[in-house]
């Protein structure tokens, strides 16, 4: 009876175990293909992923597309000023002064000049028309087939993107921000001297542009009408995505944390990486999260920031260089060495928010807020090996590994009691 007793609590106590520990692994990231450089001195970085996770677009001293199965992949020149259409079919990019539009095979299908060194290019989501800036001020528009569409000039460019809706054309320039049409009319100008503003993110419909720079976030309407403004890092931001509306709003800095901001500019969570979060990426809903670290780890995080999975890749993870499906299911991330097609096992595909912290809401009436930024934007170098380490402990699961101990020992405590 005794060592009936004896082995039914070591059942008990492994099968306890085994249910907690597992909660852990719920949800796993494995690498679906690791593809590196022809030259081995390039590196890839700016990846995209179209939307249904198919083709795979990497710049970069070495520019690379590919299809998700590897059936084709073509590149090889340089990819630091280019650019994918969301549907896979074009990709823009240039060289000095020449702006080049490339089918989804690699073929060029028009070579166009600019007066000065082409410093940011934009493609429409469906390859519509190419948008190039230069370092004289110039900006270009031409259409799908190499015709002119239009031109304007004013400050020089710091990057380009077009909404997703194809109406809106956006830059952020040494001088402020500025919203054009495709054929680079004026919608809107902030004139400010010395903007702080870099990265872009535009909402599907257009409605909603946020942009970062420094430690500052803002949000403007599609017409140029602030909602909110905010420093909302310690340190500089490194990338800045958003799900589809922009309801929810990821923000990667140098102070080692990747941060949860709602569409009002209220922060709802901060998680923390140990490192400089490089690069974010976000699925259409906001239920899925990757966050690289400057120490080549690449967190999994839900809507909520409750970490899912980790996965350590070989280097340190490329600034602005991680990318997600729109169901969530896909995850593409480039580091110093390779470039990585990665699926996340346990999610469901097109996972929903399951709560209302993220919902879509109308905005206004948006409380704005306005803070006065630093003199000078703190400037982006590489991090030394002095860098904060990762933490040895994360927060993976609501059941902690002291709770399979505490179990254990309690039934080893009731065996020794039944052998006296």
């Amino acid at each position: 009876m005794k060592t009936f007793f004896r082995v039914y609590l070591l059942v008990s106590g492994m099968i306890l175990a085994s249910f907690l520990v597992g909660t852990v692994a719920a949800v796993s990231l494995g690498v679906d293909w690791k593809q590196a450089p022809i030259l081995t001195d390039n590196t890839f970085s700016g990846v995209t992923l179209t939307p249904n996770g198919s083709i795979v677009y990497s710049g970069g001293s070495q520019l690379l597309v590919r299809s998700w199965d590897g059936n084709f992949h073509w590149g090889g020149q340089s990819g630091f000023v280019a650019a994918m259409s969301a549907d896979g079919n074009y990709v823009v990019t240039s060289m000095g002064n020449t702006v080049t539009l490339l089918n989804a095979s690699g073929a060029q299908v028009w070579s166009r000049n600019m007066e000065g060194q082409v410093r940011a290019v934009a493609v429409a989501a469906n390859g519509t028309f190419v948008i190039s800036a230069d370092d004289l001020g110039n900006y270009n528009s031409w259409w799908s087939n190499g015709d002119f569409s239009g031109r304007n000039k004013t400050d020089v460019v710091k990057h380009l993107a077009i909404a997703p809706s194809g109406n809106l054309v956006v830059a952020t320039t040494d001088g402020g921000i500025r919203f054009f049409t495709p054929g680079l009319e004026p919608v809107w100008s902030d004139n400010r001297s010395g903007s702080l503003d870099e990265y872009i993110a535009i909402s599907a419909d257009g409605s909603t542009i946020i942009t970062a720079g420094d430690r500052r976030l803002s949000s403007h309407t599609g017409n140029g009408e602030l909602n909110w403004q905010a420093d909302v890092t310690d340190a500089a931001i490194n990338d800045v995505a958003c799900s589809e509306d922009c309801s929810l709003i990821v923000v990667g800095s140098q102070d080692n944390t990747v941060k949860g901001i709602d569409r009002y500019g209220k922060t709802h969570w901060t998680y923390p990486t140990g490192q400089w979060t490089n690069a974010v990426g976000v699925s259409r809903s906001g239920a899925i999260i990757a966050a690289g670290a400057n120490d080549g780890t690449l967190f999994i995080l839900d809507h909520g920031g409750r970490l899912q999975t980790m996965r350590k890749l070989d280097g340190r993870i490329q600034v602005r260089s991680v990318a997600v499906s729109n169901d969530g299911t896909r995850v593409v991330a480039a580091d110093l060495y390779n470039l990585y097609g990665m699926s996340l096992v346990g999610v469901t595909p097109g996972d929903t928010v399951p709560d209302t912290i993220f919902v879509a809401a109308t905005l206004n009436p948006v409380a704005k807020t306005t803070t006065v930024p630093p003199a000078t934007m703190v400037p982006e170098v590489t991090a030394g090996a002095d860098q904060i380490p990762l933490p040895a402990t994360t927060k993976q699961s609501p059941a902690a590994p002291w709770v399979v101990v505490t179990a254990l020992a309690g039934a080893l405590y009731l065996m020794r009691r039944q052998d006296r």
